[in-house]
């Protein structure tokens, strides 16, 4: 059934083809454009050869300039057979963008895709080509705006499409319209859960580019100049000017309107404005301070949230002098075994290496963390093992005078109890200054190699005798680094088999015997 439907696109695609040769080979084929519009209506789920096809005709009519209507002021309108042909194809074309934001919306995932692209490529080429007679740059602000405005749908989410779109932000004129664009159109008093997930994630895909924030000497900004990638550049005419303030301006713009809705009320908004805010958008805030209401808040609703608002208030505190109270208590009451479950518990250790940088902590604070760092280890995976004891080699590194709380071989056992309080919140009524580090002693003798020697290296940094260490890398290179420890191939037989038969010598022959 499936070779069928495949055969059976193939011959409409060729079909199409056909006649969009036909269309632009000659003007007695001109009815072509209109059966392909009609087309769509029929149509209810694969709609992607139809948007290639119009694509391919409606691109090639604008580098022709069949579409430019030039238009002068005081003078009677032209109705002369090539004025109303002209006036034709400019509303085929407005149907068939029409067309493409409607597919957006509707059909298989595929053919949403292709309508972006499709909508986008004809900007582009709308862009390079314009309607009307122009010398300068120009981007068509309202093509972009009309896309804007289905993405932002109330109903339906738009994070496949919106993910898509993200290549064409990486043109530094997509992003600076855009984010004039999405300002002017992205408030909505009271929007639905759906929209503000859209609006979150298509603004976080318009500053994935990295926007600059320090003025940059005019030498090194020529340079920059010439790397930049521009989607509606046209030879012959005057270049894009990137204004990076603009963008700026506009992000702040855009942020403001997201600060007015209920983020808090959505978890999954909760956590994409989070992401936005402490990824994106901190270096770009005018006045990052209007934010601390809204991360003090998140910093007391615990889980992921909590852990992504900490890297915001981390900012804030070292950047903008704000005073956090309860800062490392909250800190250490994170660290509990739920944390592994979240998919940010590795910006929980690299934040917390960060809080605890300082060596004029109290000593009794490290070693509450240290404590407690070493008893998750015990029942953590073994990925986050390594992080969590590479963090407490780091803490001994910076204050030598918890090496008294380090268990060697040789030393008696003088508790008959821990003395140390897992369920305290505070860290310093943990009461961790009389306990030991037992728990890494007994991480020595871990089955992981990757585990034992992580634990052996807290005991060095205990003597003085290692350097900081780099916390864990992810799964992903831990992984990579193992398999280079390895051979390239891996013999499965040391005899080279010549048959079904077992090889000489084999014992399994001693108790069994193969039947043909």
């Amino acid at each position: 059934m499936a070779a069928v439907q495949q055969n059976l696109s193939k011959m409409i695609s060729a079909q199409l083809r056909n006649k969009a040769n036909e269309f632009l080979n000659s003007r007695k084929y001109a009815n072509n454009v209109a059966h392909i519009l009609e087309m769509f209506d029929a149509e209810s789920d694969n709609y992607t050869p139809l948007l290639l096809t119009i694509e391919v005709i409606f691109t090639e009519l604008l580098k022709r300039g069949d579409l430019v209507q030039e238009i002068v002021p005081l003078k009677p309108i032209d109705h002369s057979p090539e004025a109303e042909y002209t006036r034709w194809l400019h509303e085929c074309y407005e149907a068939a963008l029409a067309r493409c934001l409607q597919c957006i919306r509707r059909g298989r995932t595929s053919s949403r895709l292709q309508a972006l692209v499709t909508a986008c490529k004809l900007l582009q080429a709308e862009g390079k080509h314009p309607l009307e007679p122009t010398t300068g740059y120009y981007f068509p602000s309202v093509r972009l705006k009309n896309i804007f405005t289905v993405l932002l749908d109330s109903e339906i989410s738009m994070s496949a499409v919106i993910a898509r779109f993200q290549e064409f932000t990486e043109y530094k004129d997509v992003q600076q319209y855009g984010l004039k664009v999405l300002s002017s159109i992205g408030y909505k008093k009271a929007p639905t859960s759906i929209y503000m997930q859209n609006y979150l994630e298509l603004l976080d895909c318009l500053l994935a580019a990295e926007i600059p924030t320090e003025v940059k000497n005019k030498a090194k900004e020529r340079d920059d100049d010439k790397e930049e990638k521009v989607l509606c550049a046209a030879e012959g005419k005057a270049q894009f000017a990137y204004h990076a303030a603009v963008c700026r301006r506009h992000a702040n713009r855009c942020w403001g309107f997201a600060c007015q809705w209920a983020l808090c009320d959505d978890p999954r908004a909760h956590r994409r404005a989070l992401l936005l805010l402490v990824e994106r958008l901190m270096p770009l805030l005018t006045r990052p301070h209007l934010a601390t209401d809204m991360l003090c808040d998140s910093l007391d609703a615990g889980g992921p949230i909590s852990m992504l608002a900490l890297q915001g208030v981390l900012e804030l505190v070292r950047r903008h002098n704000i005073d956090y109270p309860d800062m490392y208590d909250r800190l250490y009451a994170m660290f509990e075994p739920e944390m592994f479950a979240t998919r940010y518990k590795r910006r929980l250790v690299h934040l917390a290496d960060i809080f605890l940088s300082s060596t004029h902590l109290p000593e009794g604070l490290v070693a509450a963390f240290a404590k407690r760092l070493s008893r998750l280890a015990l029942v953590a995976s073994p990925e986050d093992a390594i992080s969590l004891l590479q963090l407490v080699a780091n803490l001994l590194l910076r204050h030598p005078a918890l090496k008294r709380m380090i268990c060697y071989e040789d030393t008696p056992a003088i508790m008959s109890t821990d003395p140390y309080v897992m369920e305290e919140t505070s860290a310093v009524g943990s009461r961790a200054l009389g306990s030991s580090l037992w728990e890494v002693s007994a991480l020595r003798r871990h089955a992981a190699p990757g585990v034992a020697r992580a634990a052996s290296s807290v005991l060095a940094a205990a003597d003085q005798r290692a350097a900081a260490h780099a916390l864990a890398p992810p799964d992903a290179a831990m992984f990579d680094a193992e398999l280079k420890k390895r051979f390239k191939t891996i013999e499965m037989n040391f005899m080279r088999p010549q048959g079904m038969a077992l090889p000489a010598g084999e014992r399994l022959t001693q108790y069994w015997e193969l039947m043909a």
